[in-house]
């Protein structure tokens, strides 16, 4: 006999947007992973969420330094049901589609000193087309079904944090939602991932050797966030909290906020340079305090 609650969950469908970061270069120098190493596992990944539930739906978008690409679905490549042999037909076609898409991204690059460098990625981009996905498929659904989103970022290459502004934005956005967010970063700790996860409720997982980034996918992020719950899941010590600066671009534990757009500077400015917006310098104000405070005492003498 099962409860309702255990029924209800069994008729709900999991929404799972894998965003991938493709970035070429950061992959090249990598020595313990390769790019091709961690698409494979990405789609074992992808193909066991599809079987594990045939209401579940996937979605996976790939970025890197300049643009984001729409890997799976398109209007060529759908999802169906098993077929007589017991095996998902949509597997094939997705695990093509992806990784054609992927050799074509890579193959495609002309601007090499675009990706030259380490210098970020379109990780905040990803984060709002992926949002606009789930709300496009969770608005859609027949009456009675439900679809519980979830995002995960796989990312090795670094923070941009330029773009501060626009992942918060991106991250209160699914928590208002209530769409999860995980990450398996490999490498140096993410910053905007951490924040997202914990906002957000998701699982945040930072390897060392990429080698080992199968068994985390699958033994972490095939369950539902809901259901991760009844595990012992590892859990970052802390997190990092401090934010991004708009001036200069990095990371900063005290600094000026902008009172209408609330941008972030490490230090003051008369006039916001995301609103535009102008405030008075501290030493006028100061002046002016001064000032008064000397008029009461000669009025008084």
């Amino acid at each position: 006999m099962t409860s309702g609650r255990g029924e209800e969950q069994e008729n709900n469908g999991q929404l799972l947007v894998i965003c991938l970061d493709i970035h070429p270069v950061w992959w090249g120098r990598r020595r313990d992973v390769t790019l091709s190493e961690v698409i494979q596992n990405v789609l074992i990944l992808a193909n066991a969420h599809i079987v594990q539930n045939p209401l579940n739906k996937l979605a996976v978008y790939g970025y890197h330094n300049t643009e984001v690409y729409k890997l799976y679905p398109d209007k060529t490549c759908v999802v169906e049901g098993s077929s007589a042999s017991g095996k998902y037909e949509g597997i094939d076609k997705i695990n093509t589609s992806i990784m054609l898409k992927i050799q074509d991204i890579i193959c495609g690059i002309t601007n090499s000193d675009a990706h030259r460098h380490l210098n970020g990625s379109q990780m905040s981009v990803s984060l709002l087309k992926a949002l606009c996905y789930c709300n496009t498929v969770t608005s859609d659904l027949n009456p009675g079904t439900k679809l519980i989103p979830r995002l995960l970022f796989v990312k090795g290459s670094p923070d941009n944090y330029s773009n501060y502004m626009a992942m918060m934005n991106g991250i209160f956005a699914a928590q208002k939602g209530k769409i999860g967010i995980d990450a398996c970063v490999i490498g140096d700790d993410s910053v905007f991932l951490q924040q997202a996860c914990d906002i957000t409720g998701g699982t945040y997982v930072k390897l060392e050797d990429g080698s080992e980034i199968g068994e985390y996918l699958l033994g972490i992020f095939l369950m539902s966030i809901e259901f991760r719950k009844s595990f012992n899941i590892p859990i970052p010590e802390k997190v990092d909290f401090r934010a991004g600066c708009q001036c200069h671009s990095k990371m900063v534990d005290i600094g000026y906020v902008c009172s209408v757009c609330m941008s972030v500077y490490c230090s003051f400015r008369p006039i916001c340079m995301t609103c535009n917006a102008h405030f008075k310098l501290p030493t006028a104000t100061l002046l002016k305090a001064k000032k008064s405070v000397k008029r009461k005492e000669n009025g008084k003498t």
